[in-house]
């Protein structure tokens, strides 16, 4: 008993420089970043528009739709759902509160644009980040947004805000 109780105090230093080693190594410090690299932002066409976020309070018809030759019907849809409209409030910080992927409570997003001009809508940070919608369309009291997670994007679509009369 006691060689096997002195063995594992021998092995067990010895299985630590090992791991923390392999770990150390995973880092690459030269960059400055630990190794850690920004994930590339989906490239996922729209044109420059300018988002006005003092205008996207309110009520909205929402609806989404996966193909694009669903869009008008989609359109339609959230035009009628706005007898059970989605509230976009004003949020404490000049953002407004909408929902994330997954999420059941608003969380507060912003309107970030890109040099290109290009905007999105999601959390503090760089344009294009994962949780961000890029807008497609906001014209006439409609809002066109496309999730940049391929995983969020695949399960919600293409989603349509109408404005609530």
């Amino acid at each position: 008993m006691k060689a096997d109780a002195t063995t594992r105090r021998t092995r067990l230093p010895a299985f630590a420089a090992i791991v923390s080693g392999g770990i150390l190594a995973a880092c690459n410090t030269t960059t400055g970043n630990l190794g850690l690299e920004a994930p590339a932002v989906p490239t996922i066409a729209a044109p420059a528009i300018t988002v006005n976020v003092a205008e996207l309070p309110g009520n909205w018809g929402l609806a989404s739709y996966h193909q694009d030759k669903d869009r008008s019907r989609t359109e339609a849809e959230a035009r009628s759902a706005c007898s059970n409209p989605y509230k976009v409030a004003q949020g404490p910080n000049g953002g407004v509160m909408m929902h994330l992927p997954d999420q059941t409570t608003p969380t507060e997003v912003f309107i970030k644009q890109t040099p290109d001009g290009r905007s999105f809508i999601g959390p503090r940070g760089a344009p294009g980040m994962a949780q961000d919608r890029v807008v497609t369309v906001y014209e006439n009291g409609m809002l066109i947004t496309v999730w940049l997670d391929k995983s969020a994007r695949d399960r919600y679509g293409t989603m349509v805000f109408v404005r609530c009369a």
